[in-house]
């Protein structure tokens, strides 16, 4: 594939521009051929995304197998979901909008459905007039049906799946959990930033998913396999990027996917023959000049208190003991209880995140958007 930009940021265009992920590939190809599906998590930003597409694209070069991909962030019930899901999944097994149609009015006629197409991705969309719990899981029973028919393995995999806790009244995780339980060609993919909360939905004996898929978490990539990478599409177009300037890139963004491919991106754009260190240098100020004006209103929309403890845990670079008294007392934060509840309330909007080590291990708190971090530290 011809790509304008070997570093991708916006989507997975295809195995040659995929960093690593060797091993996670391969446990989770196993995974699928061996009957058991999958619950991938981890921070946002960290290449999640990416690697459930890679997984689909390997899997759709085999024989005997199908896959579909949603993404169900902004659906805001089951009914949402269920459109989403029969869209994929119809228009995977019918290629054709002809035989589409006919397949859609067989198995769904009594809920009028209706073609149209996504403004943004311009992909097909179907939607049913379900109006009732009870037509959400008739419709999903016929949708499985449907699959348990196909010849082979057919993999759903559903991006950011903690979403469903979310859904007013829903039964939906005990509807998939009959799916998981009964369909012997199907497997699942699930994926989601929300760590806790879908970990929960996996690993709790209260919840109706318990124990139902293999958890996954996903790291940052090793620092060798990000030089070999950085210096391999570099040298494809005669450029040339020392391993004193990879290491610093890979410093500076915390090895996380997203931020290391952005800024990659944007330095080989830049780059004609060789990477200067002063080039390196005008793009990462230029990347926090840009993002300035989302930073500072922050600052607007947040308490002073929660303000003060996000400057705080960036100037740290991330911190163990919040309400120890050296770090209360070196940024003046004030009472234990006060940075408690502001710690409590930064977590929520997502602006920093506990990061586990291990998973009986106490969190060191980092803020969440690394472009975010790297500002405060230079304030």
């Amino acid at each position: 594939m011809q790509v304008a930009n070997p570093f991708p940021i916006v989507q997975y265009v295809g195995p040659e521009f995929f960093c690593d992920r060797e091993d996670e590939t391969k446990d989770i190809m196993s995974a699928i051929k061996n009957g058991r599906s999958i619950t991938l998590y981890s921070i946002r930003r960290m290449g999640k995304t990416g690697l459930v597409h890679h997984i689909l694209h390997k899997l759709d070069k085999q024989k005997r197998t199908q896959t579909v991909y949603i993404d169900i962030f902004d659906t805001v019930d089951d009914t949402q979901l269920v459109n989403a899901l029969c869209s994929a999944v119809i228009f995977a097994i019918e290629k054709k909008e002809s035989n589409v149609l006919k397949t859609v009015t067989k198995f769904f006629g009594k809920y009028r459905p209706k073609l149209s197409f996504d403004s943004l991705t311009g992909n097909p969309m179907i939607e049913l007039d379900i109006v009732s719990d009870q037509e959400v899981k008739v419709t999903l029973d016929t949708l499985m049906k449907i699959i348990a028919d196909q010849k082979g393995i057919f993999v759903i995999a559903i991006d950011e799946f903690q979403q469903i806790n979310y859904y007013p009244k829903s039964r939906m995780a005990a509807t998939i959990r009959s799916y998981i339980q009964t369909i012997d060609n199907l497997r699942f993919i699930f994926s989601g930033s929300e760590k806790n909360l879908l970990v929960d939905m996996f690993s709790s004996p209260k919840q109706a998913l318990f124990r139902t898929t293999q958890l996954m978490p996903l790291y940052s990539i090793p620092k060798e396999a990000y030089r070999a990478y950085i210096v391999l599409h570099f040298k494809k177009k005669l450029k040339k990027i020392s391993l004193e300037s990879i290491n610093d890139i890979l410093e500076w963004t915390d090895r996380h996917t997203y931020y290391t491919q952005y800024l990659c991106h944007r330095l080989y754009e830049r780059t004609n023959k060789q990477v200067s260190q002063k080039s390196l240098d005008e793009i990462k100020y230029q990347i926090l000049k840009e993002n300035e004006g989302v930073f500072i209103n922050y600052r607007r929309l947040l308490t002073h208190q929660q303000w003060q403890l996000l400057v705080a845990i960036g100037k740290e670079g991330g911190i163990d003991e919040p309400t120890s008294k050296d770090f209360l007392k070196k940024y003046k934060l004030g009472a234990h209880s006060t940075v408690r509840r502001a710690l409590s309330a930064l977590e929520d909007k997502q602006l920093i995140y506990g990061d586990y080590l291990t998973d009986d291990s106490k969190p060191t708190y980092k803020v969440y958007d690394l472009f975010l971090y790297r500002w405060i530290e230079s304030l």
